[in-house]
């Protein structure tokens, strides 16, 4: 698999890149974990990927007896 990576984040994960975007966006193309998907995290220089964390969600207010 191959990932466009934009602020280090995988944006397009692919498994062939050459034949689908244009030429001037090969060079932001990396190798990739079958696993990884749209949104994970790429810190290249632990040449990890993690996928995001997510906010928690707010608790709704309670309602008042």
């Amino acid at each position: 698999m191959y990932c466009r990576i934009v602020n280090n984040a995988a944006v397009d994960v692919v498994g062939s890149y050459k034949d689908r975007f244009h030429a001037s966006l090969h060079s932001g193309f990396v190798k990739c974990p079958d696993d990884v998907v749209a949104g994970w995290v790429y810190d290249a220089d632990a040449d990890t990927w993690s996928a995001p964390v997510l906010p928690e969600p707010e608790a709704e207010p309670e309602a008042e007896a």
